[in-house]
């Protein structure tokens, strides 16, 4: 077949996009469970001037971040213990009644933090020993805390189990997207299989994931984060390999090496459930991963079910959303001809390399 000289230059354009994002993803957090989740504690004091203020974070995060408090209020104790995995920071905040009046300001007011980027949970305890929380949302600087006024957060009705499910639904969609390391997984798997083997692949991969996030919940599996980490990186590089040597992948199809390249019906059958089985093997460590971001937020015993069923209804979510861009972009980059195999192929490297990398990291920290 003679290459004409716009279909070499299209080649090589695709060439560079893929080269592009592979710098875009460089550029990315390598870490992709270990995320900027935070849980608060506020408890109610005999004086209703001071605030007692607990802050679990993953251990990975700066413990001593700067804290604002309002004008009229005073940080007088800031102690900080790390325990497992996370670290635990125990504060007390004095507020004066007599500054807030001078100033013209009420005695409420946000505490503002540099923790919880990605979301997180307060958990309100008043001195009758009931208790309430509620999910928060993060932004780029971290998340605030209005000052709480315990009289009428007394007189509140507790969150309800509407407001509860979209919020977690909204975690688990929102972790799987900004999830590189899950994501390249994915994009591995939307690459090795077509039609119904597809189909299967990710049933397998969410059954696997599903089955270790509720047991590590549970607390029944209980495996230190960072050998998963490191197996999950190590999982990218595996699947990135099986795209270029798997009889039916999208490269070999595009190479004209599809499945009639295996022995037979049975052979092709033995080598599909293989792979699922390969899938939901790895399925259930990257569910380890997920596990220990829900762990971070101290989901109340209350609200495990509500935690577990929507969390993973949106780590769904997340997942069929990204395979259904990949699907549409492979659709409109086949009419380009040739140009949808070489950002396959070029793609593909650079996810195996960013696995690599990933797992080098991962080990060696």
């Amino acid at each position: 077949m003679k290459v004409t000289g716009a279909t070499l230059l299209r080649l090589r354009l695709a060439r560079f996009a893929a080269l592009l994002c592979a710098l875009l993803l460089m550029a990315a957090p390598a870490r992709a469970h270990y995320l900027d989740i935070v849980q608060f504690t506020l408890v109610e004091q005999a004086n209703p001037n001071v605030h007692q203020l607990v802050v679990t974070m993953p251990a990975n995060l700066d413990a001593n971040a700067p804290l604002l408090v309002p004008r009229h209020c005073v940080l007088m104790q800031r102690d900080s213990v790390t325990e497992g995995q996370s670290h635990v920071v125990t504060m007390m905040i004095d507020c004066d009644p007599e500054l807030a009046a001078e100033a013209g300001t009420e005695l409420t007011g946000q505490i503002e933090t540099r923790w919880g980027r990605d979301g997180g949970m307060l958990q309100l305890q008043m001195l009758d020993g009931t208790s309430s929380s509620v999910m928060l949302s993060g932004n780029r600087t971290g998340i605030s805390l209005d000052m709480p006024v315990w009289d009428e957060l007394a007189a509140q009705p507790p969150q309800g189990f509407f407001e509860k499910a979209w919020r977690y639904l909204e975690l688990g969609t929102v972790h799987v997207l900004i999830g590189w390391d899950h994501l390249a997984f994915v994009f591995c798997l939307a690459m090795l299989a077509t039609g119904l083997p597809l189909i299967g692949l990710i049933t397998s991969f969410t059954v696997g994931h599903s089955l270790s996030l509720a047991l590590a919940h549970l607390g029944l599996v209980n495996i230190p984060i960072a050998p998963v980490e490191a197996v999950i990186a190590l999982s990218v590089v595996f699947m990135a390999r099986e795209v270029f040597f798997t009889p039916g992948s999208r490269l070999s199809l595009r190479r004209g090496q599809g499945s009639e390249t295996l022995s037979g019906p049975q052979a092709q059958v033995h080598s599909h459930r293989w792979r699922m089985g390969v899938t939901a093997a790895f399925g259930l460590i990257h569910g380890l991963g997920f596990a220990s971001v829900l762990g971070e937020l101290g989901v109340s015993a209350a609200d495990t079910v509500i935690a577990l069923a929507f969390f993973n209804i949106g780590v769904e979510v997340g997942q069929v959303l990204f395979v259904g861009v990949i699907l549409l972009a492979l659709a409109i980059l086949r009419r380009l001809g040739r140009v949808e195999y070489a950002l396959i192929h070029a793609t593909t490297c650079l996810v195996g390399g960013m696995g690599v990398f990933w797992t080098l990291q991962r080990v060696v920290g």
